[in-house]
């Protein structure tokens, strides 16, 4: 098949990921990030802003240059959570379809499925029973399962972008704000997770919230994917990270190795959201997969679940 690549244009930022894909073996060869916030106000005025629009078309085109550049064939484009909800999303879709890039939206369930699938194979995780947790900026995917069978998926609106749009007014962050955040999420599980349960299953996360949190943890001067893939984040760890976040100011925190700059002022709700989820299913650790829905995309549109999955192979670049 060659080279291919995937672009996934989220609340926060835009991704991309090229890799060689031969038979059922995906080899990431580069990944990069831009941080535009497409979804910057999407929650209170339900609509994407030109400006916003225009930042995010931009590191699209620059990604697909960047794609094409380095031989790839094919470049798969999916937009998640700011797009789907936002008035105008299907307009930003054909705008970024005039690049000449096949640009899908995905459900809360679909981005659900591509982030597990996408852990799967970066954890190599086939015959152990998983819950993958996604935090993006502006939903959680969660998702139970063995291997590629998934047994429960759940999206709620509880992303860090989000939650720090509708309760955070103050820098530093007040308590009483990280108090109604904690309510907040726990009345959405309640409300569309209760029956999700997760037995002896590991937990596994994904998304630039949990991946920044083990760049911190590890004081790391320049982000290291190969250290932070398969890496482990006890409860303990996020909350001693979650009150030191709580208690700097947005400047301070810039200040902090292994916080990417462009989370600095949506890192303490993206916090929140992982220590809230692992108390409410009393997770003690989490696995880090530096694999998320970039190989889940490239893998469902290009290889297919339905293949024979115990050919795949799970090798890094």
């Amino acid at each position: 098949m060659g080279r291919v690549a995937a672009i996934d244009i989220g609340t926060n930022s835009v991704r991309m990921l090229v890799a060689q894909v031969d038979g059922f073996c995906i080899k990431p060869l580069y990944k990069g990030l831009r941080t535009t916030r497409l979804g910057a106000g999407v929650d209170a005025d339900g609509v994407l802003s030109p400006q916003n629009v225009q930042t995010t078309l931009r590191a699209v085109g620059e990604f697909r240059e960047k794609a094409f550049s380095m031989g790839a064939g094919r470049i798969e484009v999916c937009a998640t959570s700011a797009v789907r909800d936002a008035a105008n999303g299907g307009v930003f879709v054909e705008r970024v379809r005039r690049l000449g890039l096949n640009a899908r939206v995905l459900d809360g369930d679909r981005e659900a499925e591509t982030g597990y699938i996408g852990a799967v194979l970066g954890c190599g995780c086939h015959g152990k029973e998983i819950f993958v947790v996604d935090i993006g900026g502006g939903s959680t995917e969660l998702v139970s399962g063995v291997g590629f069978s998934i047994k429960n998926r759940k999206s709620l609106d509880i992303g860090a972008v989000r939650m720090t749009e509708r309760f955070i007014k103050s820098d530093p962050v007040k308590t009483d704000e990280t108090v109604a955040i904690e309510r907040y999420i726990a009345q959405m599980i309640a409300q569309k997770a209760k029956d999700m349960t997760v037995g002896d299953a590991e937990m596994v996360g994904i998304g630039g919230t949990i991946t920044s949190l083990a760049a911190v943890a590890l004081g790391m001067e320049e982000y290291d994917p190969d250290r932070i893939h398969r890496s482990v984040l006890k409860r303990s760890d996020v909350n001693e990270i979650l009150s030191r976040l709580s208690a700097l100011d947005v400047r301070q925190r810039r200040e902090i190795p292994g916080l990417h700059p462009g989370r600095v002022d949506i890192i303490v709700a993206g916090t929140i959201i992982l220590k809230s989820l692992m108390e409410h299913w009393n997770f003690g650790r989490l696995t880090i997969s530096e694999w998320d829905n970039l190989e889940g995309v490239l893998y469902q549109n290009l290889i297919g679940v339905d293949n024979n999955t115990s050919q795949i192979s799970t090798k890094k670049g």
